[in-house]
């Protein structure tokens, strides 16, 4: 029997307006859910259950007492009160606010306006997950990395959570760097923001302060020119002693590639520079020159880093 169908044969059946057919489907399926439906009856307030109880107890004295007995008529009170308890959870999914989520594809970045007049600026290959009344509850889930302009609300903190760390601002511009093969990093641009490790233990850091998580339990706090850490925002690439590995997932990110090392011993090196709305061939052709590496286009979108022997 369809939920559908079940939610208005029991309406019909508490009115008394079943036809004798109707009336032996629903004894009928009552006999068949009575185990599952008693663990549900909690479901449904007291108050409720006992309107249900009483008429169908009318029914049964008026109409054919004689042929039913106590027990069923308890198991018909128990899946009447389920359908009610189906009808309310199917009422309250419904009236549940919808999830928006906002990607940044690889090779592309987002602005994203949020309902509150804040600011969201992804990353490639980053996203955002926050409800659809945002402005009643200010709170966003981070893939990737993102810049936030928040639009101050004392009564209304702004929360981020990421894959492991919580951010909690009242008004503030921030980083937040948080993609998955690597702990988060939070600069703070201006204001004051609290960040909380997974351990609960929680930090506050201010303008030019950056916090990075080490061991999903600590922070290390390090004084940081903010604006480098947003430079991305304005397609620029700043690498200070940046581990190769780190490097080659902000360049697979950045232009829609996948790189591979010969060597993984490479992706120790570190290496500096910046790089400005460079093409994809500069950046890797100044790596390979710095740092002694041949690279190798074995795709279009698939590249391999090798050391550079003698003879090449």
């Amino acid at each position: 029997m369809k939920k559908e169908t079940l939610l208005l044969l029991a309406k019909k059946y508490t009115e008394g307006t079943c036809t004798p057919e109707e009336k032996m489907a629903v004894e009928a399926f009552f006999d068949k859910m009575q185990n599952n439906a008693t663990d549900h009856v909690d479901q449904i307030s007291d108050a409720k259950g006992e309107v249900i109880l009483g008429k169908i107890f009318q029914e049964l004295r008026t109409k054919q007492s004689g042929k039913f007995r106590f027990q069923k008529a308890l198991r018909i009170a128990a899946i009447l009160i389920l359908a009610l308890a189906i009808s309310f959870s199917v009422a309250k999914f419904a009236l549940t606010p919808k999830e928006i989520t906002q990607i940044a594809s690889k090779g592309e970045k987002k602005e994203v306006f949020l309902e509150d007049g804040s600011v969201v600026i992804l990353n490639s290959n980053s996203s955002i997950t926050y409800s659809e009344d945002f402005e009643t509850a200010r709170n966003i889930s981070l893939s990737g990395e993102a810049y936030f302009k928040v639009f101050h609300d004392k009564n209304r903190p702004f929360v981020v959570q990421t894959h492991d760390v919580k951010v909690k601002v009242l008004g503030t511009s921030f980083d937040i760097n948080s993609y998955n093969h690597r702990q988060t990093k939070v600069s703070v641009l201006t204001g004051k923001v609290e960040v909380t490790a997974p351990t609960g233990k929680k930090v506050q850091i201010t303008k030019n302060q950056e916090a990075d998580l080490i061991t999903n339990s600590d922070f290390q706090i390090s004084e940081e020119d903010s604006m480098e850490r947003i430079a991305w925002t304005s397609n620029i690439i700043i690498l200070k002693n940046t581990t190769l590995g780190e490097t080659a997932k902000i360049i697979e990110n950045w232009y829609n590639v996948d790189i591979t090392f010969e060597d993984q011993a490479l992706q120790k090196l570190t290496i500096s520079g910046k790089f400005k709305e460079e093409k994809l061939e500069n950046v890797l052709e100044s790596i390979a020159f710095l740092k002694q590496l041949k690279i190798d286009y074995i795709t279009q979108n698939h590249i391999v880093i090798r050391r550079k022997t003698k003879s090449q």
